[in-house]
């Protein structure tokens, strides 16, 4: 009997305190981890919207180009998307922008027509809002040329 006792008292595991302090530990350092993420996750969306903003604008050009049709390109500021429609009114493009971005209501170059030849009707300048930083959107005059940027 003299032994089962012993053998009792010898048995080490951790205390609440022990496995408190370790929990304590690890959240915290999870928490500093999920801070530090954010700015990544913001650079990321930023990245993936002005890529997928090029693409848009190079299918809508190309595919009017290939249709030789008239294609509009419409940018909502309210509604934080933009729609590429054809002559007929089917939608090519409709893509709505992430959380972060949102469309300045300064713009005037709201519409914008990409024509058969893959010229635009207009040049000018579009601006998104971002957290801290702003991106331009540029139509240059003839040739249908633009070109994205973050200032």
């Amino acid at each position: 009997m003299r032994g089962i006792n012993k053998h009792l008292h010898t048995q080490s595991g951790f205390t609440f305190i022990e496995m408190f302090l370790v929990f304590l530990i690890f959240s915290t350092l999870m928490t500093f981890a999920a801070f530090s993420a954010e700015p990544l996750k913001n650079q990321t969306e930023k990245s993936l919207f002005i890529s997928q903003l090029q693409s848009d604008l190079y299918l809508i050009q190309s595919h009017s180009i290939f249709s030789q049709s008239s294609l509009t390109l419409v940018f909502y500021p309210y509604a934080n998307k933009y729609v590429a429609k054809d002559y007929y009114g089917k939608t090519l493009v409709s893509r709505e922008f992430p959380d972060g971005i949102k469309l300045s209501e300064l713009n005037r170059l709201n519409e914008i027509v990409f024509n058969p030849s893959g010229n635009t009707n207009r040049f000018g300048q579009v601006y998104f809002n971002c957290d801290e930083s702003t991106i331009k959107l540029t139509f240059q005059i003839g040739q249908g040329r633009f070109y994205v940027q973050e200032l």
